[in-house]
Protein backbone atom coordinates (compact mmCIF):
# COMPACT_ATOMS: atom_id res chain seq x y z
CA UNK A 1 0.00 0.00 0.00
CA UNK A 2 3.07 2.30 0.11
CA UNK A 3 3.53 2.29 -3.70
CA UNK A 4 -0.02 3.30 -4.36
CA UNK A 5 0.63 7.04 -3.91
CA UNK A 6 3.24 6.77 -6.70
CA UNK A 7 1.14 9.60 -8.91
CA UNK A 8 2.73 11.89 -6.63
CA UNK A 9 6.20 11.12 -6.68
CA UNK A 10 6.76 11.23 -11.07
CA UNK A 11 5.51 14.36 -10.65
CA UNK A 12 8.24 15.76 -8.02
CA UNK A 13 10.77 14.06 -9.89
CA UNK A 14 10.12 15.57 -13.23
CA UNK A 15 10.18 19.15 -12.00
CA UNK A 16 12.95 18.91 -10.56
CA UNK A 17 15.40 17.76 -13.20
CA UNK A 18 13.88 20.64 -15.60
CA UNK A 19 15.07 23.05 -13.81
CA UNK A 20 18.53 21.40 -13.49
CA UNK A 21 18.45 21.75 -17.17
CA UNK A 22 17.75 24.80 -17.52
CA UNK A 23 19.69 26.11 -14.58
CA UNK A 24 22.86 24.32 -16.27
CA UNK A 25 21.64 25.82 -20.09
CA UNK A 26 21.96 29.39 -18.16
CA UNK A 27 25.44 28.75 -16.98
CA UNK A 28 26.54 27.13 -20.21
CA UNK A 29 25.20 30.68 -22.08
CA UNK A 30 26.47 32.73 -19.38
CA UNK A 31 30.38 31.20 -20.17
CA UNK A 32 29.96 31.83 -23.89
CA UNK A 33 29.30 35.26 -22.54
CA UNK A 34 32.35 35.32 -20.94
CA UNK A 35 35.55 37.30 -23.27
CA UNK A 36 38.11 35.13 -24.56
CA UNK A 37 41.60 36.00 -22.74
CA UNK A 38 44.33 36.80 -25.54
CA UNK A 39 47.76 37.55 -25.74
CA UNK A 40 48.69 41.34 -26.76
CA UNK A 41 51.15 42.22 -29.13
CA UNK A 42 54.16 44.14 -28.07
CA UNK A 43 57.93 43.90 -26.92
CA UNK A 44 59.29 43.48 -23.77
CA UNK A 45 62.75 43.81 -22.28
CA UNK A 46 64.38 40.75 -20.91
CA UNK A 47 66.98 41.32 -17.92
CA UNK A 48 69.11 44.61 -17.70
CA UNK A 49 71.60 46.45 -19.37
CA UNK A 50 74.98 46.58 -17.82
CA UNK A 51 78.98 46.70 -19.04
CA UNK A 52 81.84 46.03 -17.53
CA UNK A 53 85.70 47.58 -19.37
CA UNK A 54 87.81 45.59 -17.12
CA UNK A 55 90.89 47.16 -16.65
CA UNK A 56 91.46 50.43 -18.78
CA UNK A 57 94.43 52.41 -18.43
CA UNK A 58 95.77 56.11 -20.66
CA UNK A 59 94.59 53.53 -23.34
CA UNK A 60 91.51 53.64 -23.11
CA UNK A 61 89.49 50.51 -23.50
CA UNK A 62 86.68 48.98 -25.19
CA UNK A 63 83.96 46.14 -24.14
CA UNK A 64 80.51 45.09 -25.19
CA UNK A 65 76.92 44.20 -23.95
CA UNK A 66 73.21 43.42 -24.88
CA UNK A 67 69.82 44.23 -24.41
CA UNK A 68 67.72 41.43 -25.34
CA UNK A 69 64.15 42.32 -26.75
CA UNK A 70 61.65 40.00 -26.57
CA UNK A 71 58.50 41.08 -29.30
CA UNK A 72 55.13 38.73 -29.89
CA UNK A 73 53.45 37.19 -32.45
CA UNK A 74 49.79 37.30 -33.67
CA UNK A 75 48.27 34.83 -31.78
CA UNK A 76 44.75 34.89 -33.31
CA UNK A 77 45.90 34.82 -37.09
CA UNK A 78 48.34 33.28 -39.36
CA UNK A 79 50.39 36.21 -40.04
CA UNK A 80 53.60 37.43 -39.78
CA UNK A 81 53.95 40.88 -37.79
CA UNK A 82 57.07 42.83 -38.32
CA UNK A 83 58.00 45.25 -35.68
CA UNK A 84 60.57 48.44 -36.04
CA UNK A 85 62.10 48.97 -33.07
CA UNK A 86 64.89 52.11 -31.60
CA UNK A 87 66.75 51.98 -28.46
CA UNK A 88 66.79 55.50 -26.84
CA UNK A 89 69.65 55.78 -23.70
CA UNK A 90 69.27 58.42 -22.09
CA UNK A 91 72.71 60.50 -19.76
CA UNK A 92 73.46 58.36 -16.84
CA UNK A 93 73.92 59.45 -13.62
CA UNK A 94 77.12 61.38 -13.46
CA UNK A 95 76.88 61.98 -16.79
CA UNK A 96 74.27 64.69 -16.90
CA UNK A 97 74.93 67.67 -18.87
CA UNK A 98 78.20 66.35 -19.99
CA UNK A 99 79.22 65.96 -23.73
CA UNK A 100 80.21 62.45 -23.07
CA UNK A 101 78.95 59.52 -20.37
CA UNK A 102 81.17 59.36 -17.04
CA UNK A 103 82.53 57.07 -14.49
CA UNK A 104 83.57 58.55 -11.11
CA UNK A 105 85.46 57.12 -8.34
CA UNK A 106 83.40 58.91 -5.53
CA UNK A 107 86.97 61.03 -5.28
CA UNK A 108 86.74 64.06 -7.21
CA UNK A 109 87.67 62.41 -10.72
CA UNK A 110 85.84 61.30 -13.44
CA UNK A 111 86.72 58.32 -16.42
CA UNK A 112 85.33 59.53 -19.72
CA UNK A 113 83.10 56.89 -22.24
CA UNK A 114 80.08 56.28 -24.82
CA UNK A 115 77.81 53.88 -25.61
CA UNK A 116 77.50 52.94 -29.31
CA UNK A 117 75.26 51.36 -32.04
CA UNK A 118 78.13 49.48 -34.33
CA UNK A 119 81.65 48.45 -32.73
CA UNK A 120 83.88 50.74 -35.24
CA UNK A 121 82.42 53.62 -32.04
CA UNK A 122 81.15 56.37 -34.70
CA UNK A 123 77.07 55.85 -34.15
CA UNK A 124 76.81 56.74 -30.50
CA UNK A 125 73.59 56.34 -28.69
CA UNK A 126 71.22 58.88 -27.34
CA UNK A 127 67.98 59.97 -25.55
CA UNK A 128 64.97 60.97 -27.23
CA UNK A 129 65.89 63.71 -30.09
CA UNK A 130 69.26 62.47 -30.98
CA UNK A 131 70.53 61.13 -34.18
CA UNK A 132 70.84 59.30 -36.14
CA UNK A 133 68.65 56.31 -33.82
CA UNK A 134 69.81 52.75 -33.00
CA UNK A 135 67.10 50.90 -34.96
CA UNK A 136 66.51 47.07 -35.10
CA UNK A 137 63.81 45.25 -37.26
CA UNK A 138 62.28 41.76 -36.44
CA UNK A 139 59.93 39.35 -38.43
CA UNK A 140 58.10 37.27 -35.71
CA UNK A 141 55.96 34.59 -37.55
CA UNK A 142 52.86 32.97 -35.27
CA UNK A 143 52.61 31.55 -32.85
CA UNK A 144 55.91 31.91 -30.97
CA UNK A 145 58.06 35.26 -29.41
CA UNK A 146 61.19 36.07 -31.11
CA UNK A 147 64.00 37.62 -29.05
CA UNK A 148 65.82 40.54 -30.67
CA UNK A 149 69.43 41.39 -29.35
CA UNK A 150 70.30 44.94 -29.51
CA UNK A 151 74.40 45.17 -29.23
CA UNK A 152 75.80 47.52 -27.41
CA UNK A 153 79.43 49.19 -27.81
CA UNK A 154 81.20 50.39 -24.89
CA UNK A 155 84.28 53.23 -25.64
CA UNK A 156 86.80 54.51 -22.55
CA UNK A 157 88.45 57.46 -24.07
CA UNK A 158 91.77 57.38 -24.29
CA UNK A 159 94.61 59.84 -22.50
CA UNK A 160 92.45 61.37 -19.84
CA UNK A 161 93.73 62.79 -16.92
CA UNK A 162 92.43 60.87 -14.38
CA UNK A 163 93.88 59.36 -11.22
CA UNK A 164 94.47 55.86 -10.65
CA UNK A 165 93.56 55.85 -6.81
CA UNK A 166 90.97 55.15 -5.71
CA UNK A 167 91.05 52.65 -9.65
CA UNK A 168 87.50 51.58 -9.22
CA UNK A 169 85.34 53.52 -11.65
CA UNK A 170 81.97 53.04 -11.87
CA UNK A 171 78.18 54.78 -13.10
CA UNK A 172 75.31 52.98 -11.02
CA UNK A 173 72.30 53.34 -12.88
CA UNK A 174 71.09 55.28 -16.14
CA UNK A 175 68.25 57.08 -15.04
CA UNK A 176 66.81 58.79 -17.70
CA UNK A 177 65.28 57.89 -20.67
CA UNK A 178 65.83 53.70 -21.25
CA UNK A 179 63.22 52.33 -23.78
CA UNK A 180 62.49 51.02 -26.56
CA UNK A 181 59.51 52.48 -29.04
CA UNK A 182 58.19 50.55 -31.32
CA UNK A 183 56.04 49.58 -34.62
CA UNK A 184 54.21 46.78 -36.15
CA UNK A 185 51.97 45.84 -38.59
CA UNK A 186 51.73 43.11 -41.39
CA UNK A 187 52.73 43.53 -43.93
CA UNK A 188 55.75 44.99 -43.08
CA UNK A 189 55.63 49.15 -41.89
CA UNK A 190 57.71 52.27 -43.64
CA UNK A 191 59.59 52.63 -41.23
CA UNK A 192 60.63 56.21 -40.13
CA UNK A 193 64.31 57.52 -38.53
CA UNK A 194 63.08 57.40 -35.10
CA UNK A 195 59.99 55.00 -34.79
CA UNK A 196 57.68 57.79 -34.52
CA UNK A 197 55.68 58.27 -37.67
CA UNK A 198 55.72 54.63 -39.43
CA UNK A 199 53.42 54.66 -42.48
CA UNK A 200 51.25 51.92 -42.42
CA UNK A 201 51.68 50.66 -38.76
CA UNK A 202 48.72 49.68 -36.73
CA UNK A 203 50.67 49.10 -33.32
CA UNK A 204 52.64 51.45 -31.67
CA UNK A 205 54.57 50.58 -28.33
CA UNK A 206 57.46 51.52 -25.97
CA UNK A 207 58.86 49.29 -23.23
CA UNK A 208 61.13 50.45 -20.70
CA UNK A 209 64.13 48.67 -18.91
CA UNK A 210 66.24 48.58 -15.87
CA UNK A 211 70.37 49.42 -16.31
CA UNK A 212 72.55 47.87 -13.93
CA UNK A 213 76.51 49.42 -13.16
CA UNK A 214 78.69 50.51 -16.40
CA UNK A 215 82.13 50.05 -14.47
CA UNK A 216 85.75 50.24 -15.29
CA UNK A 217 89.07 49.62 -13.23
CA UNK A 218 91.77 52.43 -13.81
CA UNK A 219 95.21 50.60 -13.76
CA UNK A 220 98.07 52.49 -12.43
CA UNK A 221 100.00 52.11 -15.90
CA UNK A 222 102.81 54.39 -17.14
CA UNK A 223 104.88 54.05 -20.03
CA UNK A 224 108.92 55.39 -20.86
CA UNK A 225 110.09 56.20 -24.03
CA UNK A 226 114.34 57.73 -24.89
CA UNK A 227 115.96 58.87 -27.98
CA UNK A 228 119.36 58.15 -28.72
CA UNK A 229 122.23 59.99 -27.14
CA UNK A 230 124.49 60.91 -30.13
CA UNK A 231 128.14 62.43 -29.05
CA UNK A 232 128.60 62.67 -33.02
CA UNK A 233 132.16 62.85 -34.26
CA UNK A 234 134.76 64.17 -31.85
CA UNK A 235 138.64 64.47 -31.69
CA UNK A 236 140.39 62.43 -28.89
CA UNK A 237 142.09 65.42 -27.20
CA UNK A 238 138.60 67.11 -26.96
CA UNK A 239 135.66 66.65 -24.41
CA UNK A 240 132.19 66.42 -25.80
CA UNK A 241 128.91 67.10 -24.14
CA UNK A 242 125.18 65.93 -25.76
CA UNK A 243 121.55 65.17 -24.47
CA UNK A 244 118.90 63.36 -24.81
CA UNK A 245 114.91 62.81 -23.45
CA UNK A 246 113.53 60.26 -21.21
CA UNK A 247 109.54 60.47 -21.54
CA UNK A 248 107.30 59.92 -18.95
CA UNK A 249 103.26 58.92 -19.06
CA UNK A 250 101.36 58.32 -16.37
CA UNK A 251 98.15 58.79 -14.54
CA UNK A 252 97.63 61.73 -13.09
CA UNK A 253 98.72 62.04 -9.95
CA UNK A 254 101.36 59.61 -9.73
CA UNK A 255 105.03 59.45 -8.23
CA UNK A 256 107.53 58.02 -10.15
CA UNK A 257 111.22 57.32 -10.60
CA UNK A 258 113.25 57.14 -13.46
CA UNK A 259 116.87 55.13 -13.17
CA UNK A 260 119.37 54.48 -15.68
CA UNK A 261 121.65 51.42 -15.42
CA UNK A 262 125.38 50.83 -15.88
CA UNK A 263 125.23 49.65 -19.83
CA UNK A 264 127.09 46.74 -21.24
CA UNK A 265 130.24 47.90 -20.64
CA UNK A 266 130.56 49.04 -17.21
CA UNK A 267 134.18 48.87 -15.41
CA UNK A 268 135.88 50.21 -12.47
CA UNK A 269 133.25 52.47 -11.77
CA UNK A 270 132.83 53.73 -15.19
CA UNK A 271 130.34 53.45 -17.81
CA UNK A 272 132.11 52.71 -20.85
CA UNK A 273 131.11 52.48 -25.20
CA UNK A 274 133.19 49.92 -26.85
CA UNK A 275 134.40 50.03 -30.39
CA UNK A 276 137.82 48.82 -32.39
CA UNK A 277 139.30 47.00 -30.11
CA UNK A 278 139.02 49.80 -26.94
CA UNK A 279 136.75 51.31 -24.99
CA UNK A 280 135.55 55.14 -24.29
CA UNK A 281 134.54 56.08 -21.04
CA UNK A 282 131.22 58.97 -20.44
CA UNK A 283 128.73 59.60 -18.00
CA UNK A 284 125.29 60.13 -17.46
CA UNK A 285 123.88 63.23 -15.17
CA UNK A 286 120.29 64.39 -14.43
CA UNK A 287 121.51 68.18 -14.32
CA UNK A 288 123.02 71.13 -16.53
CA UNK A 289 126.06 71.24 -14.99
CA UNK A 290 126.64 67.35 -15.27
CA UNK A 291 127.30 67.26 -11.09
CA UNK A 292 124.87 64.95 -10.34
CA UNK A 293 125.19 61.19 -11.56
CA UNK A 294 121.77 59.36 -13.16
CA UNK A 295 121.94 56.10 -12.05
CA UNK A 296 119.57 53.37 -10.63
CA UNK A 297 119.79 53.16 -7.01
CA UNK A 298 117.83 55.01 -4.80
CA UNK A 299 119.32 58.76 -4.44
CA UNK A 300 120.55 58.98 -7.54
CA UNK A 301 117.69 58.45 -10.15
CA UNK A 302 114.95 61.11 -11.42
CA UNK A 303 112.08 61.90 -9.30
CA UNK A 304 108.54 63.24 -9.97
CA UNK A 305 104.92 63.14 -9.46
CA UNK A 306 102.64 63.26 -12.82
CA UNK A 307 100.38 66.92 -12.92
CA UNK A 308 96.32 66.81 -11.95
CA UNK A 309 96.14 66.94 -16.29
CA UNK A 310 97.95 63.83 -16.92
CA UNK A 311 100.72 65.02 -19.38
CA UNK A 312 103.52 63.62 -20.06
CA UNK A 313 107.17 64.56 -18.46
CA UNK A 314 110.43 64.94 -20.27
CA UNK A 315 113.74 64.60 -18.52
CA UNK A 316 117.05 65.59 -19.97
CA UNK A 317 119.59 63.03 -19.95
CA UNK A 318 123.28 65.43 -19.66
CA UNK A 319 126.10 63.05 -21.02
CA UNK A 320 129.68 63.78 -21.28
CA UNK A 321 133.10 62.28 -22.61
CA UNK A 322 136.07 63.31 -21.51
CA UNK A 323 139.04 63.47 -23.79
CA UNK A 324 140.72 60.54 -23.74
CA UNK A 325 144.11 61.19 -26.31
CA UNK A 326 145.02 57.46 -26.68
CA UNK A 327 141.64 56.12 -27.95
CA UNK A 328 141.65 54.61 -31.69
CA UNK A 329 139.71 56.50 -34.23
CA UNK A 330 136.27 54.03 -34.32
CA UNK A 331 132.40 53.92 -33.98
CA UNK A 332 131.71 53.28 -30.13
CA UNK A 333 128.53 52.54 -28.80
CA UNK A 334 126.68 51.23 -25.26
CA UNK A 335 123.20 50.41 -24.29
CA UNK A 336 121.81 51.52 -21.36
CA UNK A 337 118.41 50.05 -19.93
CA UNK A 338 115.29 53.27 -18.65
CA UNK A 339 113.60 51.65 -15.55
CA UNK A 340 110.74 53.41 -14.95
CA UNK A 341 109.55 52.75 -11.20
CA UNK A 342 105.91 53.62 -9.76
Amino acid sequence: MARSGRTAVPLTASTAPRRLVWLGLLALLLLALVPRQGHAQGCYVSGAFGMNFGAVGTHGGSSSSSVQVVCQPDYATSRTLYYHLCLYMGPGSQSGGQTTRRMTNYNGWYLDYDLFADPAHTQRIGDIGSSPVYQLHGAVPPGSPMTLNAFIYGLVYPNQPVAASPPNYQETSIPGTVHFSFRYDSPSPTPSPDCMSDVGASGTGATSFNTSVVEASFENACSVSATDLDFGQVLPTQAINAVSTVRVQCPANTAWKVGLDNGLNYNAGLRRMSGSGSTITYELYRDATRTQEWGNTDGSMNTGTTDNTGSAVNLTVYGKVSAQPDTPAGQYSDTVVVTLYY
